[in-house]
């Protein structure tokens, strides 16, 4: 008896802990941003534009040796896919920039299983390339 409640128990416990973000402080003006597997999530400073987020965002996957596979950008959005050279079909980071008010929220999305190092370091080359 005992043990057909252990696993589901442990199950829920772990599900339970990974609803909890990871959340840590990045780039020069402590930018906080928040770990949701598979998503990081960051809001920018007023000021910046979906234009200017798009722009980082290419740079930063050019500067890691990604390939930029997709782009689309309007006044209030902005979509960067990036592919590895060395990939697999499902492999790639999707930076979204979407409004939050009058500013911005980033959102980097590793796939196909979420990797919060790389879209932290992702998160890092956008910000030096934004002056944060």
């Amino acid at each position: 008896m005992a043990r057909r409640l252990i696993i589901p128990l442990a199950l829920t416990l772990a599900f339970v802990g990974a609803c909890s973000p990871t959340t840590a402080t990045q780039g020069y003006h402590d930018i906080r941003a928040n770990w949701w597997s598979p998503t990081l999530e960051a809001k920018l400073p007023t000021g910046y534009r979906a234009a200017d987020i798009a722009a980082a965002a290419e740079g930063a996957l050019v500067r890691m040796g990604y390939t930029t596979t997709e782009r689309t950008e309007s006044e209030d959005r902005a979509i960067i896919v990036g592919e590895p050279a060395q990939s697999g079909l499902l492999d790639k980071i999707v930076i979204r920039g979407v409004p939050s008010g009058r500013q911005f929220i980033v959102k980097i999305t590793t796939r196909p299983l979420g990797d919060e190092d790389r879209a932290r370091i992702t998160l890092d080359e956008m910000l030096v390339l934004l002056g944060l």
